[in-house]
């Protein structure tokens, strides 16, 4: 008797439940998660990064930027293989805010610039004009 009960009190959950996820299912909004085709590639490309660099140490700060270097070399040459390249466009416009950044954080106009177009290899938007542009 007891038995009965308690399969019918975990059934009802189990209903319960299987109803208030319909319900959330049914009134879910879709969100415009619809990605360019370079968006995609760079989510793509950007995972093949991190997986080329995931058993790196980052110990000591020079490992910290060797991970770093290689995942933007590994994205650089999945993006090329995937028919993109560096935007000229984007180096001219980066190049003018370069100097700025670099006095701001007080660091190296090199190390802004690299810092910024690692940044920018990730965006499809922003800003500046996209880092990627398809290839001619």
């Amino acid at each position: 008797m007891k038995l009965s009960r308690v399969l019918m009190l975990l059934g009802l959950l189990l209903l319960g439940y299987g109803g208030v996820w319909y319900w959330q299912s049914l009134t879910e909004v879709e969100t415009g998660n619809q990605q360019t085709a370079m968006g995609q590639a760079i989510n793509q490309c950007d995972l093949i990064a991190t997986k080329a660099a995931a058993e790196l140490p980052e110990a000591l700060p020079f490992q910290k930027l060797e991970k770093a270097a290689r995942q933007s070399r590994v994205l650089d040459r999945c993006m090329q293989d995937r028919g993109y390249q560096e935007n000229p466009v984007w180096v001219s416009e980066a190049n003018k805010r370069v100097p700025d950044i670099a006095r701001e954080q007080n660091i190296s106009e090199s190390e802004a610039f690299e810092t910024l177009r690692r940044e920018a290899m990730l965006q499809s938007e922003g800003k500046l004009p996209a880092y990627w542009r398809k290839r001619s």
